[in-house]
């Protein structure tokens, strides 16, 4: 199997990038005469900018919270019933550290991709968006 595992994993996690940066462009591009109101109102570029980083982290951190307890359980009982099927003894590792790195990184690269919609949502041009209301 080599390093097909690792292939597999990473092309699982820039897929999910591409989504969740796909998602909150269109997000941004949908709430623009909220985003704009919120200028109006006294955000600053800085705010509005967080505002698309916060909905970043709290869409990774529940995919965290629901798909890690769901992956370990998952792995383990689907290993164990491979390895009965091979008549080997069956112990599964749970190497807690790298599953608490991964969830870490998740979340440190899904601000990353947030920065340009962020950027986006920060230079919204008020004046134009609101007139028509």
């Amino acid at each position: 199997m080599g390093s097909t595992p690792a292939l597999l994993g990473a092309a699982l996690a820039a897929g999910a990038l591409t989504a969740l940066g796909l998602t909150l462009m269109a997000s941004v591009r949908r709430r623009r005469r909220d985003l704009a109101l919120f200028k109006t109102l006294g955000f600053t570029r800085r705010q509005l900018a967080a505002t698309v980083a916060w909905q970043a982290s709290v869409s990774v951190t529940i995919g965290v919270v629901v798909g890690v307890p769901f992956g370990v359980i998952a792995g383990r009982g689907l290993w164990t019933l491979f390895a009965h099927a091979l008549h080997v003894v069956a112990e599964p590792a749970v190497p807690s550290l790298t599953i608490a790195l991964i969830a870490v990184g998740a979340l440190v690269l899904a601000n990353l991709v947030a920065a340009i919609p962020g950027y986006q949502a920060a230079h919204t041009p008020s004046a134009l968006l609101l007139q028509a209301e």
